[in-house]
C-alpha cells in the first residue's frame, strides 16, 4: 500500500542527521551515510545531492553514491533515498544544523499508517 494523503502516513523515528567537518552524517539504525561538503552545498541550492556509504568511502575514496538527497516540493524537507530506502527530515532542522543552531536533525522513515514498520 502507499500512502495518498499526509493521514495515511506515520514518522517513525529511525536516527539523526549531524554537521561533521562540513559534511552531512546520516546515522540511521542499519546503516552511516554521508553527504559530502561539496554535495551539501549542491543540496542547499536545490539540486539533488549524492549520498555515499561512510565505510565505502573509507575503503575507496572514489566509491560509488548509494543514493541521493533532495528538498522536497513544497520546501519543508530533505528526502534521503538510500539503498532504495527513504528517509525524511525537516529542512529548517537541516538549515539549523548547517548554521550551527542546532546539534542534528531528525531522520525517519514514512510508514503507512495502522502498519507496523
Amino acid at each position: 500500500m502507499r500512502p495518498t494523503t499526509n493521514t495515511d502516513v506515520k514518522f517513525e523515528h529511525i536516527g539523526a542527521a549531524r554537521l561533521y567537518n562540513g559534511s552531512v552524517r546520516i546515522d540511521v539504525k542499519t546503516m552511516q551515510a554521508v553527504i559530502p561538503a561539496g554535495e551539501v552545498r549542491r543540496l542547499e541550492d536545490h539540486w539533488p545531492a549524492s549520498v555515499f556509504d561512510i565505510s565505502d568511502v573509507m575503503k575507496n575514496p572514489d566509491a560509488d553514491p548509494v543514493g541521493k538527497a533532495w528538498i522536497t516540493r513544497s520546501g519543508k524537507a530533505v528526502m534521503f533515498e538510500i539503498n532504495d530506502v527513504r528517509y525524511v527530515t525537516p529542512l529548517a532542522q537541516v538549515k539549523g544544523m548547517i548554521k550551527g543552531e542546532r546539534k542534528y536533525a531528525h531522520v525517519a522513515t514514512m510508514q503507512p499508517a495502522g502498519v507496523p514498520a
